[in-house]
């Protein structure tokens, strides 16, 4: 991956960690190569056994990279369940893909998106980005009767 690439993905998550600041508050974000986004005060609708859960984003970085391509991960508390202590389907603690991150108490959520659509420069508002991403993620903790394991 070119230099370049890597600076305009990183000048594009500057951009949405500043407009995403305005929603959640503390935003962090790798300033450096750009692969990851956290918002440490998530805040989750009733029905779970947390009020507020840290987010962590896997940020595409090959090429095509985001935001050409989708992010696909998310993060958030290994130890999450439903309020009544159910465990959640499609959220994996245990598997070859947690590594990177299982040891410092996350787990993750696999999030394929059927369309996803960006718009680059100053129009990257009109697109899809992290905003529309976590309002996505917003949405599957809202849809809790979606999420429990079978």
């Amino acid at each position: 991956m070119s230099d370049r690439e890597t600076t305009l993905r990183v000048s594009r998550l500057r951009a949405e960690a500043l407009h995403l600041m305005g929603i959640y508050g503390e935003v962090d974000f790798d300033t450096k190569d750009g692969t990851w986004l956290h918002i440490p005060n998530f805040p989750l609708p009733k029905g779970w056994n947390w009020n507020v859960v840290s987010i962590l984003i896997d940020i595409p970085d090959g090429i095509p990279g985001y935001p050409s391509r989708a992010p696909e991960w998310f993060w958030t508390n290994k130890s999450l369940r439903t309020g009544d202590g159910q465990p959640i389907g499609h959220f994996f603690t245990n598997n070859a893909n947690d590594a990177k991150y299982a040891a410092d108490g996350w787990g993750h959520f696999c999030v394929h998106l059927n369309e996803w659509s960006p718009r680059s420069g100053a129009n990257w508002t009109s697109g899809h980005s992290l905003v529309t991403y976590l309002n996505l993620i917003r949405m599957i903790f809202r849809d809790q009767q979606s999420l429990r394991s079978r």
